[in-house]
Order: structure tokens, then C-alpha cells, then sequence
């Protein structure tokens, strides 16, 4: 129910932002970069713990201060391998979800801004994996806070770009995993 509830809330803020696309209050953008994982690798023949990241987002400017920002991200997919008597096993596990933030704004120069964002996201980390027996997959949905720090640099009065640093929590079979993500991309207002 919390699930449907949050997807509604976003799918409403994201509805918001884009009808408002003609006030100077509106932007979108995009960021790709690295996701790095704390996955435990001990015990394990390989295992890899960054991963391809990217993230699509919209955000309403409430004033020079504060903004709301929703968005979708992917933080890839990490994998392992383990040698054991039987065989081998292995495993990949990737996080995708949806976000809604608030964010506090800080101009540092006429072009350059500083950000700190708090939010929640609804995450879902999906397991694949093969053992010696059996292959199979299982997903967990999880509700966790996000953290972020980060710079929009002006090029024009319209296009920036946008370097940040988030955190979140990832559970899944019982287990959390903290998933840093550090990203660039361009930011358009409207």
C-alpha cells in the first residue's frame, strides 16, 4: 500500500512540474556516473562493487533557496562469483527506484550553486542468481532516506551543469547495502 502511495505521490509531483513547464521555475535533467556499492566480497572467487549509474529528474524552484525534486534513477548491477564444493555460484544484484526530494540552494558565485538534498526513495533490488542446483531471481521494495551534496554550474541562462554525491540504503534478503552514487549531467530550467 505505502508502494502505490509513494508511486502516486511521484507520478502527481512529476505531473506538477511538467504542466509548469513554462514558468522560469521548472527544470529537468539527467546524470549518469558510478555507483559504488558495500557489497561484502569476502569468500568470493570475483566480485565487483561499482557499477554504470544514471539518473532522469524534474524539479520545481520554490524560491532562490528551496526546490522539490523527483526522479528516477538506476544504480546498476553489481555481481559475484564463489567457487564451492558443489560448483560455482553466482549472483548479480541491481537497484532501481523513484525519489522526491527537497533541496536547499546556496549560490557560491553568480554561476556557481551549492545544493544539500534530503528525500526519500523507493528502491528495488532485484537478485539474480545461479548455484550448483537451481537458478532463480527475487526482488525486495524497500523505503529508504537519500543524502546528497552537489554543484550546478550555469553555462547559460538556461542550461547547467550538475555534479553530486548521493546515499542510500538498499535492503534485500534481510541484508542492507549503502550505495554511494557520484554523478555529472546537465540541468535545463524553463
Amino acid at each position: 500500500m505505502l508502494k502505490n502511495k509513494l508511486m502516486i505521490a511521484l507520478l502527481a509531483a512529476s505531473g506538477l512540474m511538467l504542466s509548469a513547464a513554462a514558468s522560469a521555475q521548472v527544470y529537468v535533467g539527467g546524470t549518469v556516473g558510478k555507483a559504488s556499492w558495500s557489497e561484502d566480497c569476502t569468500g568470493q572467487s570475483s566480485c565487483s562493487t561499482n557499477a554504470s549509474a544514471y539518473k532522469i529528474l524534474g524539479g520545481y524552484n520554490i524560491n532562490e533557496k528551496f526546490a522539490v525534486e523527483a526522479s528516477y534513477f538506476s544504480l546498476g548491477t553489481v555481481n559475484g562469483t564463489q567457487m564451492t564444493p558443489g560448483g560455482l555460484d553466482a549472483y548479480n544484484l541491481k537497484g532501481t527506484g523513484f525519489e522526491l526530494s527537497g533541496l536547499y540552494n546556496q549560490a557560491l558565485t553568480d554561476k556557481l550553486t551549492g545544493f544539500a538534498k534530503l528525500g526519500v526513495a523507493r528502491i528495488k533490488a532485484k537478485n539474480n542468481y545461479i548455484d550448483q542446483n537451481f537458478a532463480g531471481s527475487d526482488s525486495t521494495t524497500s523505503t529508504a532516506p537519500v543524502f546528497g551534496v552537489g554543484l550546478t554550474y550555469k553555462l547559460t541562462d538556461k542550461l547547467a551543469l550538475r555534479g553530486e554525491v548521493e546515499t542510500r540504503k538498499i535492503k534485500y534478503n534481510g541484508d542492507k547495502e549503502a550505495v554511494t552514487n557520484y554523478s555529472v549531467g546537465m540541468q535545463y530550467s524553463f
